[in-house]
């Protein structure tokens, strides 16, 4: 594993339901190299697309996001589709209702602020995948009383003899409530009402869910795991899921499978070197300069699940119990500081999701 450490880290984050993961690698080396990483998808949505430079690994610090850039997406027909900077790095497709046709051709056009001039492959859209359904599941470790939490999909799969390939992004959002210290103490004190928070994450920001076929007749793919969770204290209250499905080409397929591949490495020799992972981007005027991160394509379908404490076989524990032998906590009348005001859980919004 130390050979790795020099060479690659991978963090992917879910930003929201079919937009964009932000790539950042680290190469141990010290030319920075860029990274332009976005999705085109056949549903209306921000379409958001990421232009970085990654850092030395010694500086330990996250990419550097380049503003100024000029982004387009081209058809077949030459239709030009251009981005608007939303953030230092994030562009977005300025048409937000704009959704990619099945069968049709696109590419993605990037120039810097210093006229570096950079191009995908052409990627086709391919035809939308059914996602059947989302649903709960839970593993558990007779002996050691573990218990894990999975995220299963069911698909139907079209024949397809050149193939049909899946990539899925979960999202979990868990509920905390806040203390109500009005009850507490019957409104003696008069206390604001008490927060209740959602926050949102990725419950596995460095794995990557793919899934590939090809076979001449159709069937339903059953009881996929999307997701998997270890249990905690964030189950104690209810937690909903959002399964996104992108049906990717083969090209991409291959690209995320080596992602994983280094990402998680077996420490053998039939692992694959960082620097062999490239993608779909390469430079007009210098293609020998290596890009990272890929113009993906993809037809999206989306599914929820959700679930409460009660599906877990052993209990899980209350995170907002008192406790009064920490002196930190007095000030909150023996409560975790995040029991007794969940604002300041980091991610945290009052603001209720759209598929809880």
């Amino acid at each position: 594993m130390s050979k790795y450490k020099k060479y690659s880290y991978l963090i992917l984050l879910l930003l929201c339901s079919g937009c964009i993961k932000e790539i950042n690698f680290e190469l141990g080396q010290q030319e920075d190299q860029l990274v332009i990483f976005g999705t085109l998808s056949d549903q209306p949505g921000k379409h958001l697309f990421r232009v970085t430079r990654t850092n030395p690994f010694e500086r330990q610090v996250d990419s550097n996001p380049i503003s100024g850039a000029t982004l387009f997406v081209q058809d077949s027909k030459a239709n030009k589709y251009p981005f608007v900077e939303l953030d230092a790095g994030t562009y977005q497709l300025k048409d937000t209702l704009f959704q990619a046709l099945a069968g049709e051709q696109y590419q993605l056009d990037v120039v810097l602020p210093g006229g570096e001039h950079y191009r995908s492959d052409v990627e086709v859209m391919a035809t939308p995948v059914q996602l059947d359904r989302a649903y709960p599941g839970l593993e558990v470790e007779e002996r050691s009383y573990d218990q894990t939490f999975q995220v299963f999909a069911d698909v139907k799969i079209p024949a397809n003899p050149d193939g049909v390939y899946l990539r899925w992004e979960v999202s979990r959002v868990w509920r905390r409530t806040s203390i109500d210290f009005g009850a507490l103490f019957m409104n003696y004190l008069r206390y604001p009402d008490f927060p209740i928070c959602y926050i949102t994450e990725d419950p596995e920001p460095n794995t990557i869910r793919i899934f590939g076929t090809k076979r001449k007749d159709a069937f339903t793919l059953r009881q996929q795991e999307v997701a998997r969770v270890e249990a905690d204290v964030r189950f104690f209250e209810r937690n909903a899921f959002e399964v996104v499905q992108y049906r990717i080409s083969a090209r991409a397929y291959d690209y995320w499978n080596d992602i994983n591949l280094v990402g998680n490495p077996k420490g053998t020799i039939f692992d694959v070197p960082p620097a062999t992972v490239r993608g779909n981007i390469y430079n007009v005027d210098n293609p020998k300069e290596r890009i990272l991160g890929y113009f993906e394509v993809a037809a999206v379908d989306t599914a929820y699940t959700a679930t409460e404490r009660d599906i877990f076989r052993y209990s899980i524990d209350d995170p907002c119990r008192r406790d009064f032998t920490n002196p930190a906590w007095r000030a909150t009348f023996g409560f975790h500081p995040e029991c007794a005001d969940c604002t300041i859980i980091k991610g945290a919004s009052e603001n209720v999701p759209k598929f809880w």
